[in-house]
């Protein structure tokens, strides 16, 4: 009772996350789209109770106008502009699209520019939350579809605080609902690289040294716990600024980088060290994705940010090939077990959603043709549309269960056919040791089996003895009872 009421609270718990996550994410897209921010493309930071500007966008309003690197802003429509915080106030109450006059300092000398503001391209948010609805997609159908299985609570959990992560964009409002995206999004930053570190520690199974060292695990929380910590310290008794703000987000970044490198390399070592084929193909297809998800973010985004220079903001983007890897491993090569449910489960889906359209066509169809030529039998038309539907499920379901299985198992999908294609290559081998590693290859790969031994009769017919000829997966084959092989058989 106790597992089971534990189990139903989790379940209770997730899905509350989930519809709260949902709608605050829905919530954030419409208002980010009904709100545009406004941007003059400078990046001024506060120097000596002054803002300077420090970089400047190289078609944008600023460049335009003629404002350059160095120069001082003292004040936006005749106003005093001492911060950053200043400056945006000046900004949103102007709006997007609007002039706006800057009071410029430039080697001591006093200028006034008029420039124009543009919305501020927002464009890569919408790109980040399609990563987001695939995290969340590929995190509910692996629990949905198998909930007891190992560390699928665990990465769904992971999967909802990336959805989180990629889809919480603040808009600047600034006000209750503004905070708590903001707030969100920066738990979630936080939390998400801990979360897959810890994920690629203990599954498929616990690594060594996490073994050895349990308190490993809670210590992987630390950083991201005194990280959050400072921050809400940070905004609650230092004076904001620009430069602060930029000096935090590095320290974040650089937590999040440093900890997706570290899950790579967990990942590589454990694929090299790999022992059955199915582990090694799992993991294979996470390494590769992980990596290749890692490595453009890292060299092409986060070293830039670091070190202040410009960034390629399109390599955030291959941070969705993370989730699809993982989806693709979960989907071809059994992760978690859950293969077999998936396409199934997409057979089914599939085979439903083909049901309806066809029901709701034959149910207008006949509709027409019922009040066209026989009005006086509309129902018996609309409940013979029913019928049909009803007939046609399952066949249609077989059907899409049969092409699914050709599309996505190939070799297996017809194992008679594939070995009498097998037997015809052996046909041509002349050589036993070839001919037994190809028997062995072939076999493991389209049975998908962890252990295969062959074995092979030597002596006299009367004396038998089997020798192991050749082997898969085993690591210890040298003290095998083969008595059994020998005995008699029954008539």
């Amino acid at each position: 009772m106790n597992k089971e009421f534990q189990a139903r609270s989790i379940a209770l718990l997730l899905l509350l996350f989930t519809v709260g996550a949902a709608v605050l994410a829905w919530i954030n897209f419409q208002k980010e789209r009904e709100f545009q921010v406004p941007s003059d493309g400078i990046w001024w930071v506060e120097n000596r109770g002054t803002l300077v500007a420090e970089k400047l966008e190289a078609d944008g309003p600023g460049a335009k106008a003629g404002i350059k690197q160095g120069d001082e802003l003292t004040a936006v429509n005749k106003l005093e502009i001492k911060n950053t915080s200043g400056l945006m106030r000046q900004l949103y109450r102007a709006g997007a699209w609007s002039k706006a006059t800057y009071s410029l300092v430039r080697h001591s000398v006093a200028l006034d520019t008029e420039l124009v503001l543009v919305p501020a391209d927002r464009s890569l948010n919408n790109w980040l939350r399609l990563i987001a609805l695939i995290y969340l997609c590929i995190g509910l159908y692996v629990l949905l579809r198998r909930w007891t299985a190992p560390g699928s609570t665990h990465f769904y959990i992971f999967c909802l605080v990336s959805f989180a992560f990629y889809s919480f964009k603040y808009t600047g409002k600034l006000n209750d609902f503004d905070w708590t995206i903001y707030w969100g999004e920066a738990v979630a930053w936080l939390l998400q690289p801990a979360l897959f570190l810890h994920f690629v520690l203990t599954f498929p199974e616990k690594r060594g040294f996490v073994r050895k060292h349990p308190w490993s695990i809670p210590l992987l929380y630390v950083p991201g716990m005194l990280l959050l910590v400072s921050h809400a310290l940070i905004f609650k008794f230092v004076r904001a600024s620009e430069r602060l703000r930029w000096n935090l987000d590095r320290v974040q970044m650089a937590y999040l980088a440093l900890f997706f490198v570290a899950a790579a390399w967990v990942l590589w070592h454990s694929y090299r060290r790999a022992g059955t084929p199915i582990l090694r193909q799992q993991l294979k297809w996470v390494t590769r994705g992980t990596i290749l998800a890692i490595t453009p973010f890292t060299l092409f985004y986060v070293i830039p940010y670091l070190l202040g220079w410009d960034t390629v903001k399109v390599s955030v983007l291959s941070l969705g090939l993370l989730p699809l890897t993982f989806g693709y491993a979960i989907f071809r090569y059994r992760l978690m077990d859950v293969d077999l449910i998936f396409n199934r489960g997409m057979a089914y889906t599939l085979a439903a959603a083909a049901v309806v359209g066809m029901y709701f066509t034959l149910v207008a169809v006949v509709g027409v043709l019922v009040n066209t030529r026989v009005p006086s039998s509309g129902r018996v038309g609309l409940i013979l549309a029913i019928a049909i539907t009803a007939l046609l499920f399952d066949p249609v379901r077989k059907w899409i269960q049969d092409r699914l299985d050709q599309f996505f198992y190939r070799t297996r999908y017809d194992y008679r056919r594939t070995l009498i294609e097998f037997g015809r290559e052996l046909s041509a081998e002349t050589d036993l040791d070839a001919m037994l590693t190809s028997v062995v290859e072939r076999l493991s790969r389209t049975l998908l089996v962890d252990r295969l031994a062959i074995f092979l009769a030597s002596g006299e017919a009367a004396e038998h003895q089997f020798l192991l000829a050749k082997s898969f997966g085993m690591a210890e084959t040298g003290k095998l009872d083969l008595s059994f092989l020998a005995a008699q058989r029954p008539e």
